[in-house]
């Protein structure tokens, strides 16, 4: 069996975690499901981060991407095709969500225009 078939074999099985980090964004373009990992590489704004937990909080991104104190900050989640979804305070996100391409924070006085 050549290494792209054993590869191929991993992704296919849920229940088997990669021990690589997997970039969300090329999971999203090729229309994808995203297995599991030993971390994920997402991009908050312009900037890449990466998260050892599929399920990480809004508040642990903008932490993680510097954006302190978090409350001062709206979240967005970038899906594949241009859908955006509102991350809450408190809510989880699962990075394994097909289509979960990158996130968008905003300072609570600023708009997206």
């Amino acid at each position: 069996m050549s290494n792209n078939q054993k590869h191929d074999d991993a992704v296919a099985s849920d229940d088997q975690v990669l021990d690589e980090i997997i970039d969300l964004a090329d999971y999203a373009s090729r229309g994808a499901k995203p297995p599991k990992a030993k971390g994920y590489r997402i991009r908050v704004n312009r900037d890449s981060f990466v998260f050892e937990t599929a399920n990480p909080t809004r508040e642990q991104i903008l932490e993680k991407a510097g954006l302190v104190p978090v409350g001062l900050w709206t979240l967005r989640l970038k899906l594949h095709g241009g859908a955006f979804d509102r991350i809450e305070p408190g809510e989880h996100v699962d990075l394994t969500r097909p289509g979960v391409e990158k996130f968008k924070a905003l300072p609570n006085d600023q708009t997206e225009g």
